[in-house]
């Protein structure tokens, strides 16, 4: 149960010129239990955003303009940040294999599919985030039982 509270804590950012991609991710967001979301129509809205605080989550297309620079931002200034790109083909997942922390679904956007890879990024994104915590309690424990 608490896992659960703290998924829907997640902060999420949907990047998309379309207005119905937006509302449509909005109300995904809202039905999957999700309630701190921001939307923005462009790459300049989504790096105010991201200037402002971080993100867990962003959902993208990778036909919008500047999208290069919002994933190369993403990388460097939130590096646990997972991301969901949205693509038209399948031909163009070439684009974005080399990028880390990063799930595709296919427009048109499906109902479950979009649940299930938002649900699952966020997952693993929690699930990083405690094996960092592990990792620095450990190196903590190893340090005062050998001082």
């Amino acid at each position: 149960m608490m896992a659960e509270d703290t998924i829907c804590r997640s902060r999420i950012l949907v990047v998309d010129a379309e207005d119905w991609v937006r509302e449509f991710l909005a109300s995904v967001i809202k039905l999957c239990g999700y309630e701190e979301f921001t939307l923005a129509n462009s790459v300049t809205e989504a790096l105010e955003a991201i200037e402002q605080c971080p993100f867990d989550l962003i959902i993208t297309d990778l036909k919008q303009p500047q999208h290069q620079r919002l994933m190369e931002v993403v990388h460097a200034q939130q590096p646990g940040t997972r991301v969901i790109i949205m693509m038209q083909q399948r031909a163009q997942v070439q684009h974005v294999v080399y990028y880390e922390q990063v799930d595709i679904v296919f427009k048109p956007l499906g109902l479950d599919e979009t649940v299930r890879k938002i649900r699952h990024a966020l997952r693993q994104r929690q699930l990083r985030q405690a094996e960092d915590e592990f990792r620095r309690l450990k190196q903590e424990a190893l340090r005062m039982f050998l001082s």
